[in-house]
């Protein structure tokens, strides 16, 4: 894979999980296991039309799987392992930077 599509992708991943919404439910799939769309929905407290949207940059990024089973479809993190490291990284880095703007202030 040439190096500009990397950054790309990289730069995708990092587009769709700048959505509030968009991060809680891969961080909600990560800790709680594979969920349905009505199930994230109650969790996440916003209509269908919304978290499908996030469902769907969430699938385009290749970070969310579905699977169908008849009218029922469930959703999970694709590499949790890597999107676990992922957001672990981005939480120490707000962590960190939030406590260098309290010394500032």
């Amino acid at each position: 894979m040439r190096i500009q599509e990397k950054r790309f992708r990289g730069s995708q991943v990092c587009r769709v999980l700048s959505y509030p919404i968009a991060y809680g439910i891969a961080k909600m799939l990560l800790e709680r296991g594979p969920m349905t769309l009505d199930e994230l929905v109650k969790e996440v407290r916003r209509t269908k039309p919304t978290v499908c949207n996030h469902l769907a940059k969430l699938k385009l990024a290749n970070i969310v799987r579905f699977e169908k089973d008849g009218r029922r479809t469930t959703y999970r993190i694709k590499y949790s392992n890597e999107v676990t490291e992922f957001m672990r990284a981005c939480e120490k880095l707000v962590e960190r930077t939030t406590q260098r703007l309290k010394k500032d202030f």
